[in-house]
């Protein structure tokens, strides 16, 4: 699943999911992947024992992650019911979807590169892994 509209910012610097969504953002969706479902309520109790910041904040945030496909709604009594759209791995796999296809789309040669130097500096293993890979896929499209 693509999640252009959820995913439009990039920022390298940052750790984990933050990388593409805010600090209070992945805050919510951590809880949320931990529960399952939840109210704002309930998030927002999780959140305050953390930080001090507004039931309305949280609101607006899972409002918006909402909005960016990236949560579902349940209108349930006088409640929404909150729930995510894909699991945390979906999620993680979309966004190196996202970032990768756009590397290669403008910068496919470096980006390569890059990526083949980095692995082999890591560790001999992951290169090992990265030709294995390579070799499966090929295996493949000879069939």
């Amino acid at each position: 699943m693509r999640l252009n509209k959820g995913l439009k910012d990039f920022h390298p610097n940052k750790i984990g999911l933050k990388k593409v969504l805010g600090h209070l953002e992945a805050d919510v969706m951590e809880i949320i992947w931990s529960q399952k479902k939840a109210t704002v309520r309930e998030v927002y109790d999780v959140l305050r024992q953390r930080r001090d910041l507004a039931y309305t904040t949280v609101m607006t945030i899972m409002t918006r992650l909402a909005e960016k496909g990236i949560l579902q709604k349940e209108k349930v009594g006088n409640a929404y019911l909150y729930s995510p759209v894909l699991s945390k791995n979906e999620l993680l796999n979309s966004v190196v979807t996202e970032v990768i296809d756009g590397l290669l789309a403008d910068f496919a040669e470096p980006a390569m590169t890059h990526f083949v130097d980095r692995m082999s500096q890591e560790d001999e293993a992951r290169l090992e892994m990265l030709e294995k890979l390579i070799q499966e896929r090929k295996q493949k499209q000879q069939r």
